[in-house]
């Protein structure tokens, strides 16, 4: 039998997975990311596309076709069939203002890359945090039930039989119906919240091996030093040079791409002859300077998007370092003043019933204990679920 034991003891520890693997292999697999990782495969490509010229101009031309003979090429010198090719030339830098454009769009998908990466992340710890806080919540409901039940059984072996004892006991047991109805509640938010684990991992996941353990916070400045590694912030500050890429091309454009025309003329009774054209767009209407001004004040809002948001982390970070230290303080009073006294309280009403005590009394107790032990389950899960979200706001993964 012990045997036994160990084999189902060592098969649960190796069946169990970390946060950390559960994060590397949903990073691995999961659809969501590898969506984004084919768009960024695809910007190397389009870095070389903003090298590339224009597609030229390819014409054919019937001149002078006579109504009165339309097929025939030859009635006067001005009937001609002829080939033109024209082609536009990108002047004063402006291949390389395309290609900065297309390396800040790489830069912008490379973050939102990152970005949804510690998005994942932050999803896989919150979650399995919860699932370790009701999986905790069921243990002590169960554990609360048995006791309660052997007490009731003790009460009813060393009390005599009599209405009163009967009603307490009857009092007693409905108590238990409730703590049943309360697993059951937990039980059904645990499956979902197993379900959703298994969607963010890409696998079921039957056992989770970290524990939910309280630490002493770090430092505020700490975190705040971690704003510098915030993905979103650096996504935003791409996104700011992007529009600044763009406004360095816009301003470009009051320059106009010349373009070369050739043309090949044949002409069957007379010689042929080579046409050569040059031209220019011609800036008249103050379009240009309008697009400038309106790219410039896109690229000063970028700015101010980027500033505004690295105050909002700022701000997030100190909220949630305030969640942190709360709950931080709450566990350490129901763990070293809250439960022992309640504990010592517990067992001397325990050991009042073998005496007569009242069972009521010690129920009354015993829920009091069971409120306060999930308290601090809830308490130590939400000191690791604010853990996590200063990690995603410092960019840990």
């Amino acid at each position: 039998m012990r045997v036994f034991f160990y084999i189902v003891l060592g098969t649960f520890i190796l069946d169990a997975e970390s946060i950390d693997e559960m994060i590397r292999h949903s990073i691995a697999k999961h659809h969501s990311l590898q969506s984004i990782q084919h768009r960024l495969s695809s910007m190397e490509a389009r870095i070389a596309k903003s090298q590339k010229w224009q597609n030229p101009d390819l014409s054919v031309i019937l001149n002078d076709i006579q109504f009165r003979k339309p097929f025939s090429r030859s009635e006067e010198p001005m009937q001609n069939q002829a080939i033109l090719f024209k082609q536009k030339f990108p002047w004063f830098g402006k291949l390389d203002a395309k290609k900065s454009i297309a390396q800040e769009e790489k830069h912008v998908v490379l973050h939102s890359l990152e970005s949804a990466r510690v998005a994942l992340a932050y999803k896989i710890r919150t979650t399995a945090y919860t699932i370790k806080e009701l999986e905790f919540r069921i243990e002590i409901i169960q554990k609360y039930m048995q006791l309660a039940k052997q007490n009731i059984k003790l009460y009813t072996d060393y009390i005599s039989v009599d209405s009163m004892s009967h009603a307490q006991s009857a009092v007693a047991e409905l108590s238990l119906y409730k703590l049943r109805i309360r697993a059951e509640r937990y039980f059904a938010t645990l499956k979902s919240q197993q379900e959703k684990l298994r969607y963010l991992v890409r696998k079921k996941v039957n056992n989770i091996s970290d524990r939910l353990q309280i630490k002493k916070p770090k430092p505020l400045k700490y975190y705040l030093a971690g704003i510098s590694k915030n993905s979103d912030y650096h996504r935003k500050l791409s996104q700011g040079k992007l529009s600044k890429a763009y406004q360095s091309l816009i301003d470009l454009e009051k320059y106009p791409d010349p373009y070369v025309q050739v043309g090949y003329y044949n002409r069957t009774e007379f010689p042929d002859y080579l046409s050569i054209s040059i031209g220019v767009s011609l800036p008249l209407y103050g379009r240009e300077a309008l697009n400038s001004e309106i790219a410039r004040k896109e690229a000063l809002s970028r700015q101010s998007e980027s500033l505004d948001y690295k105050s909002l982390i700022q701000s997030q970070i100190g909220e949630n370092y305030a969640k942190l230290t709360e709950a931080y303080k709450i566990y350490n009073i129901l763990q070293h003043q809250s439960l022992p006294r309640l504990n010592h309280m517990l067992e001397l009403s325990s050991s009042a019933i073998k005496e007569g005590g009242d069972l009521l009394t010690y129920m009354k107790i015993l829920e009091q204990k069971l409120a306060l032990e999930e308290e601090r389950i809830t308490v130590t899960a939400e000191f690791m679920r604010t853990l996590a979200t200063l990690k995603s706001l410092t960019g840990v993964q």
